[in-house]
C-alpha cells in the first residue's frame, strides 16, 4: 500500500439488548466470528492489504484485544472518532475508512476499492471522497434471504457497507456536512434532505443516475465525489441485528 495512504477503524459501536446478548458483548467490534474479533479479521485482512498506518479508534476493551500499536482513544460521538483517527495519521494525504462489524472483508477487496479510487482521482484537486457499492442483486446472490436497507438509484439498486475514503483536506473541508450524515445515518430521507429537495423527489422516483449523484454530493461536500460501483458483495455484510450476526456465523462456520 502507498505511503500516502492510511486507514481508520472507527469501532466504538456500541449496542444493546437483544443484539448485545447475542454477541456477548455491547461493543460490535468485539464480536466473535469464525474464532476472532471483527475487529481483529478486519485489521489483519488491512495489513494483508498492505497498510501499514493504522488507526483503530475505541475503547480500553478493545486495546486489550489488539494492543498499543494501532490504538487511539475513542471521545464522544462518531465525527469526533473520525477526526482522531486521521489525525493520528499524520502524513498521510488519503484516508480509508472501514467498520468493525464487517467481518469478511479480504485483503484483496480493499485492495481493489483503493486502486479503483486512485485511477478515479486522478487530477480530481484537494478535496475529494468516494464511497464503494455493489450491486443489491448481487449481494443477495451471496446472501440470499438477507434482506437489508439499499440505495435506489436510475442505474439499479446498490448495497452500501465497508468503504469510504477522503483526501485529508477533504474531510476536514467537510467535517460540519460529515457530521449531519453521521448523525442522520440510519435515516435516508434526512439525509437526502440534506442535498436538497430537488434530488430527495428524483431519488424517490428513481430518476437520479450514479453520475448524477456523484456530481451532486460532489457540489454538496465542495469536492470531487467518486462511487465505486463494483466492491465485493461480502464487504457490505455487517451486524446490525441478531439474525444477521447469526446469519454470518453460519457464513463462516461454512467457510467464507
Amino acid at each position: 500500500m502507498q505511503d500516502s495512504w492510511g486507514l481508520v477503524i472507527p469501532a466504538g459501536g456500541l449496542v444493546n439488548d437483544p443484539l448485545a446478548t447475542a454477541l456477548g458483548t455491547p461493543r460490535k467490534a468485539l464480536a466473535v466470528v469464525g474464532g476472532s474479533a471483527c475487529v481483529v479479521r478486519t485489521l489483519d485482512a488491512a495489513q494483508k492489504a498492505g497498510f501499514k498506518k493504522i488507526a483503530v479508534v475505541s475503547g480500553e476493551d478493545v486495546r486489550e484485544v489488539i494492543g498499543d500499536e494501532y490504538f487511539v482513544m475513542e471521545g464522544n460521538g462518531q465525527i469526533e472518532n473520525a477526526s482522531r483517527g486521521v489525525e493520528f495519521l499524520d502524513g498521510c494525504e488519503r484516508i480509508l475508512f472501514m467498520p468493525a462489524d464487517t467481518p469478511f472483508l479480504s485483503p484483496e477487496s480493499i485492495v481493489h476499492f483503493v486502486e479503483s479510487v486512485d485511477k478515479r482521482i486522478e487530477g480530481a484537486g484537494e478535496n475529494w471522497f468516494a464511497a464503494g457499492l455493489c450491486q443489491y442483486k448481487t449481494f443477495l446472490e451471496i446472501l440470499p434471504g438477507f434482506e437489508h436497507p439499499h440505495i435506489k438509484l436510475s442505474d439499479g439498486d446498490y448495497m452500501s457497507g465497508a468503504f469510504y475514503a477522503t483526501s485529508r483536506a477533504g474531510f476536514f473541508h467537510g467535517v460540519d456536512q460529515f457530521r449531519g450524515f453521521s448523525d442522520n445515518r440510519k435515516n435516508q430521507f434526512k439525509m437526502l434532505m440534506q442535498i436538497g429537495i430537488w434530488p430527495l423527489i428524483k431519488y424517490l422516483f428513481h430518476k437520479v443516475s450514479m453520475a448524477e449523484a456523484e456530481q451532486r454530493l460532489g457540489r454538496f461536500f465542495g469536492g470531487t465525489a467518486v462511487v465505486i460501483p463494483d466492491c465485493d458483495p461480502w464487504s457490505m455484510a455487517d451486524i446490525d441485528t441478531v439474525d444477521e450476526y447469526q446469519r454470518l456465523l453460519i457464513e463462516a462456520d461454512r467457510g467464507n
